[in-house]
């Protein structure tokens, strides 16, 4: 029994340290001898295509916040007027939110509201639909409403009214 253990030990330990060393050197980003080192990926020392100069992310002036359903004949109303109206709002800083309440077991829109730290605002319109609360991202004031009452002309107004104030 003496003799069985090196013999099965020795082996085992020449393993582990051909592991060990494989995964180093795999770790190391070196090639063995004799192969040629992979080919550079194009691209891969230049930027990400349309990058510019890195900065923070920049934080949105106004949250046009769309309180929809789709069983809701307002919200069908208003979706292409607020579509055609927010063409207009294409690179400005605003963040569409649509609180989608088809499902009225989901929390999802409620969720979406704590998240964004306007939780109160749940509060007074949960399950209410067929508009769009322009909320001012610092002070978490409703600056307008919009409804499917209004014309597209009207929209445009109200939300290019909240991103200048």
């Amino acid at each position: 029994m003496k003799n069985t253990l090196p013999r099965l030990v020795a082996p085992a330990l020449a393993a582990l340290a051909i592991s060990a060393a494989g995964i180093a050197f795999a770790q190391s980003g070196s090639s063995p001898s004799g192969t040629p080192a992979p080919a550079k990926q194009p691209g891969s020392d230049s930027k990400p295509s349309g990058a510019t100069e890195a900065r923070a992310a920049e934080a949105p002036k106004i949250i046009a916040i769309n309180f929809y359903a789709d069983w809701c004949p307002g919200c069908k109303a208003l979706k292409p007027k607020l579509e055609e109206a927010m063409k207009d709002a294409a690179g400005q800083p605003c963040l569409t939110v649509k609180l989608d309440q088809t499902d009225k077991d989901s929390k999802q829109a409620e969720y979406m509201l704590a998240a964004l730290g306007l939780g109160d605002l749940w509060k007074e319109h949960a399950g209410k639909t067929g508009f769009v609360l322009l909320v001012d991202s610092k002070t978490h004031r409703v600056v307008n409403t919009i409804t499917y009452k209004q014309e597209v002309q009207e929209i445009k107004s109200a939300l290019m009214a909240a991103l200048k104030a």
